[in-house]
């Protein structure tokens, strides 16, 4: 599920296959967020796509953890390492300031690389795999990200020279025809990853409607993966296997759900989705669903 990137991303990294489907497609809802009382609406999408971005790397490594629990085989490149240290490699911290909010028409002719500047060195990648277990009959299934750090390409003229409005009509049209593009965010972010850092740098998002009045979002991060950042935001990363499923039963995964469990009074129950602190950009396992799934009785064994 990967496809070409839009705008300046796909100009400056030239890349190869990106998500089908996924950028310019609308947003599931946040909800059972914390943020401050005054974080714009613009804000709060922004946030939590970055939140759950750094949310959805870990559950990659959990849900590894919890499958070779059961038996399937370490990968190579684990070996000899503590599940500890395989959930510190996995950890991405963002940091976001500076934020910008308005009008579209108001920057559509400024040039895109003053809002959205190449990468510098290298930039944050990710691919999306998806995972299922079945439990007697039982399946369930989980998105995450498997980010890495990848060499960055060189920026052609043409990007350096493009203009916003030029994107648009270039990417922004074409990937979702029937939305009006209409507001935006801008902010400032820095990136931690396996003891690499980058920022701060600009990036942006933009905001629109389609035809039926749904909310279309549309990353622009040239250093951070815009693909997974939109990924994130239009899938539920609830991960059902490891409370429904005798998954919970092994210690990693009991240890893991523990410590990732909110008990914050924001998070919404039965969504199937995680809750984020949008000021510490971190995601959590709303306690109300943890609690639904756990009180689950597993599945017996077969009949005779």
């Amino acid at each position: 599920m990967r496809r070409l990137a839009l705008s300046l991303v796909l100009l400056c990294l030239a890349a190869a296959a990106r998500g089908q489907g996924i950028l310019g497609r609308q947003a599931v809802v946040p909800t059972g967020k914390t943020a401050a009382s005054d974080m714009t609406h613009e804000e709060t999408v922004v946030r939590t796509a970055y939140a759950k971005f750094a949310y959805a790397s870990e559950l990659e490594v959990i849900g590894h953890l919890a499958l070779e629990a059961g038996g399937s085989p370490v990968p190579v490149e684990s070996r000899g390492l503590t599940s500890d240290q395989r959930l510190a490699l996995a950890q991405v911290s963002f940091s976001l300031s500076d934020f910008a909010v308005g009008n579209l028409r108001d920057i559509i002719n400024r040039k895109a690389i003053d809002l959205v500047p190449p990468p510098i060195g290298e930039m944050l990648s990710s691919v999306t795999p998806s995972y299922s277990y079945s439990d007697a009959g039982r399946g369930t299934t989980w998105v995450s990200l498997q980010p890495r750090w990848q060499p960055a390409s060189v920026t052609s003229p043409e990007v350096l020279n493009a203009t916003l409005g030029e994107l648009h009509e270039m990417e922004w049209h074409s990937q979702a025809p029937t939305t009006q593009w209409q507001r935006y965010a801008s902010y400032s972010v820095t990136v931690t990853f396996q003891g690499k850092s980058r920022g701060p740098y600009k990036a942006l998002f933009v905001f629109g409607h389609d035809d039926k009045g749904n909310e279309m979002v549309m990353p622009e991060d040239a250093t951070t993966d815009s693909v997974a950042l939109a990924t994130v935001l239009a899938v539920h990363l609830f991960p059902e296997a490891l409370v429904r499923t005798t998954l919970r039963t092994y210690p990693v995964v009991a240890n893991w759900v523990s410590a990732h469990r909110s008990f914050s009074a924001t998070c919404s129950r039965g969504q199937g989705d995680v809750c984020c602190d949008l000021v510490q950009l971190q995601c959590g396992l709303g306690s109300g669903d943890v609690s639904d799934g756990l009180s689950t009785p597993l599945p017996g064994p077969p009949p005779r």
